[in-house]
């Protein structure tokens, strides 16, 4: 006990230190209270530097541009220019940060927002732009939504310069948000029930050109969902949850047979476009809303959907080596399911964090791992980062480099400190802590610029953008700050929210309902929806009788008529009683630690990244398009410095309680995919895991049983001299020792089920499948006497068959 106390000792008189240039190591990387304080402050600063450098250069602009210090608006000029999507002309940058400047506390900032938005409240939305619906939901509507209840819904008492506020607020902000989707729900009222992407904010469809709206992307089309219930909920009004529910209930029941969501739609032709699809861009928040508004309206109906989704993805998209190291989910052809494409792309990021709120942290650890390895290689991520190479040998640095970026540049997206932020608020680990620093001192020193923060154009090069999108301080540096606050002085993390089902939406506003609130507020809304002379504007574009809009629109009455509410999903079946239960049922659990951490609570100064001994492996796995850019030599000279996770300050900090840094071997054995039957969605297919071991069953607990043993097998196969992806070394002892005698394969290998539609089998675990099934297919299966099998003549060590009950089967 005295050497901890000792070093704990040490630890404080350091963190109290003042001179930086004299920090040591446990310093720097120790987290103690002030530490966190003080990195929670510099994250403020560099707030307010952006926040700063939009109002004095680029207000009331949508952004200002950080290099040049101009303010930047949309692009008159050119309709098809895709900043426009985001950009109305209404102050975006402001708009999209009132939450920022509450969760930070930075009241007098946000009573000068406020005041500005009331006196602008009855023109603002009034403008003669084209707008993406999805991008205004997100961004503008959420950050009025959020801001309204923050300053109805929170009890502000103890924090007087708060309360004056809430005291003089008179609900403006959800007037705001009415009038904004009254301007954006039209563009859901059409007669494919698919809503065009773009709408014109003062005269509607009419005035969008045609070739803009001919095309959808998922996201865009489901997402609004739950910013529109919200106000639905909040205003009393049904249209605004009538139409979006109604889009997003048509697209999950024109799901594909292996379950996926395409990436895109026509509206007008009410069809599928693509034939790949993925979880990245385009239909990213499609999974993450149907999580999201499940936990915000208590919605069975939408739980029900996320957890068929992630059956399909892990069983399809889901790619690694072995069990509990990296993964990352690939883009596939929608209707086989095979890899479509060698890259992923940065919005993917996002999904670590949607895995936590999921419960699913073991999941969520593997999942940020890969973006981790980016993050160390380029001190960004690119937007599309290629995840095997179709070259072996290249002539040059440079080469090797261009062959491992799809798309270059890296706009400061906040998905990867987003997940991060979930995974240090799920595990505590500070390893997601050392990630944050790495990032903050990255914004402060290269991402910096004179008026803001510049990203990066080509990462390759080094070439800037110039460019401030607004979720740099209205998501990054929020989150950022978050991960830092440990005190929980923050209103998200105060105890009173706690009680509030809150998640952050998919723009980092924070939004919760509960049936209180929502009666309160409708109740206080009706006055304003009686004074209202009509519910919508009388939109008179130029083409009124020959446009899209014209030919498609669909009035309520029409839309109630054909809507048919989704059924609540039914209570599992059970056919085996209670000790075998299906395995999606799993994901109704949540994980209270990653199986990858031993340590079910982090010990003092420990961190569970060292005692992964898969850390590293996807450095082995993917070091054909790992390549640190030569212009970042400058910083780091490919030092370990420039690898976070063995950082000189953390692995002499955190590295004390650790038992040894060595990485496995590199695994050599080879695995592969196996489709057995005919494939179909994940939740079709009966799959159980055994909770309790039953006298009346051979099973053992953890067991995964089959009655008919179908879908997307993942084969790892076992040879001597081999390294499987267990890090044993295989022998010929060992073929000898798994193979029954009588049935000795002259291959000499062994097969080892690792995952059977994208669920991990784990270690001295076995598939049991109904010997019956095998059986009827001798030219695949063969099984012994005693119940073992054999695939094409090669023995399958943690396979066995069983003779189920008919009546079962």
């Amino acid at each position: 006990m005295i050497p901890w106390l000792l070093l704990w000792i040490i630890t404080v008189v350091l963190a109290n230190h003042n001179d930086a240039s004299q920090q040591s190591p446990i310093h720097t990387s120790a987290f103690t209270p002030i530490h966190l304080a003080n990195l929670r402050l510099r994250s403020e600063n560099l707030f307010r530097h952006g926040w700063r450098s939009y109002m004095d250069y680029g207000f009331p602009a949508d952004e200002v541009r950080p290099l040049t210090c101009e303010p930047y608006d949309p692009d008159y000029t050119d309709p098809n220019n895709l900043r426009n999507d985001a950009m109305g002309n209404v102050s975006l940058t402001l708009i999209d940060n009132l939450d920022t400047l509450i969760v930070m506390r930075q009241w007098l900032l946000l009573e000068g927002a406020l005041t500005y938005l009331k006196q602008n409240k009855d023109s603002l939305f009034v403008k003669d732009t084209v707008v993406q619906v999805f991008e205004a939901s997100i961004r503008w509507l959420g950050g009025l939504l959020l801001t309204h209840l923050a300053l109805t819904d929170v009890d502000w008492t103890l924090d007087s310069e708060a309360q004056r506020i809430v005291d003089l607020y008179d609900g403006f902000l959800l007037v705001m948000a009415y009038d904004l989707g009254i301007r954006l729900i039209p563009a859901y009222k059409t007669a494919t029930q698919l809503p065009f992407p773009r709408i014109n904010l003062k005269y509607g469809l009419d005035a969008v050109p045609d070739n803009l709206n001919v095309e959808t992307c998922t996201s865009g089309a489901t997402t609004p969902l739950v910013e529109f219930s919200l106000l639905l909920r909040l205003t009393g009004d049904p249209q605004f949850e009538s139409y979006t529910s109604q889009t997003f209930w048509k697209l999950w029941m024109s799901r594909l047979q292996l379950g996926f969501m395409p990436m895109s739609i026509d509206p007008v032709k009410n069809k599928w476009l693509d034939e790949i699809t993925g979880i990245g861009a385009l239909v990213d928040s499609f999974y993450e809303y149907a999580l999201k508004g499940a936990i915000i309206f208590n919605d069975n109906r939408l739980w029900d959907v996320f957890v068929r989704s992630y059956q399909s993805l892990l069983s399809h998209l889901a790619q690694g080596y072995g069990i509990d190291g990296y993964t990352y989910f690939a883009n596939v052809n929608i209707v086989s399911g095979a890899v479509a494409s060698t890259w992923i792309d940065l919005l993917g990021a996002f999904w670590a964090g949607v895995q936590v709120l999921a419960g699913r942290l073991s999941d969520a650890v593997s999942s940020h791992l890969v973006y981790l390895k980016i993050w160390d290689h380029y001190d960004s991520i690119p937007e599309r980062w290629v995840t095997k190479s179709m070259v072996q040998t290249f002539a040059s640095h440079q080469e090797k480099l261009d062959n491992s970026v799809s798309l270059e540049w890296y706009p400061l997206r906040p998905e990867f400190i987003e997940s991060t932020y979930y995974l240090y608020r799920a595990t505590r680990d500070p390893m997601y802590l050392q990630i944050g620093v790495r990032i903050l001192h990255l914004f402060e020193t290269r991402y910096k610029a004179p008026c803001g923060f510049a990203g990066v154009q080509d990462i390759r090069t080094g070439k800037r953008q110039n460019r401030m999108e607004t979720f740099v301080l209205g998501e990054l540096i929020k989150y950022l700050y978050l991960l830092f606050d440990e005190a929980n002085e923050s209103f998200v993390h105060s105890t009173q929210m706690r009680a509030k089902n809150w998640v952050f939406s998919t723009e980092a506003h924070p939004l919760w309902y509960s049936s209180k609130l929502g009666k309160r507020s409708a109740a206080d809304f009706e006055q304003h929806l009686l004074d209202l002379s009509h519910q919508e504007p009388v939109f008179q574009g130029p083409r009124l009788f020959d446009s899209l809009w014209h030919k498609l629109r669909r009035s309520q009455k029409a839309m109630n008529d054909t809507f048919q509410q989704p059924k609540e999903p039914f209570p599992p079946n059970l056919p085996y009683g209670p000790d075998l239960v299906p395995t999606h049922i799993e994901l109704d659990k949540c994980e209270v630690s990653p199986r990858q951490f031993p340590l079910s609570k982090p010990k003092f100064l420990s961190s569970g990244y060292l005692h992964w001994n898969k850390v590293f492996l996807p450095e082995a796995m993917f070091s054909s398009t790992l390549v640190r850019p030569q212009h970042l030599n400058k910083y780091d000279l490919q030092s370990p410095e420039s690898y976070i996770e063995i950082s000189e300050s953390f692995i002499s900090t955190y590295g004390l309680a650790a038992k040894n840094f060595k990485c496995p071997r590199r695994p050599t054995t080879f695995e592969q995919e196996y489709i057995f039957g005919k494939l179909s969605r994940p939740e079709e297919i009966e799959m159980f895991r055994v909770e309790r071991r039953s006298d009346s069953l051979p099973f053992s607990r953890h067991d995964l049983v089959m009655p008919q043993l179908e879908g997307r097998v993942r084969l790892e196969t076992l040879k001597p001299g081999t390294i499987d992806s267990n890090n044993l070394k295989i022998s010929r002892d060992y073929i000898r020792r798994k193979y029954p005698e009588k049935y000795i394969s002259p291959s000499a290998e062994v097969l080892r089920l690792n995952k059977v539609n994208g669920i991990q089998i784990g270690k001295n675990r076995t598939v049991w499948t109904d010997r019956g099934f095998l059986e009827q297919n001798p030219d695949t299966f063969l099984v012994s006497s005693n119940n073992q099998v054999y695939l094409q003549g090669v023995f399958v060590e943690n396979l066995r068959a069983y003779t189920f009950p008919t009546d079962t089967i």
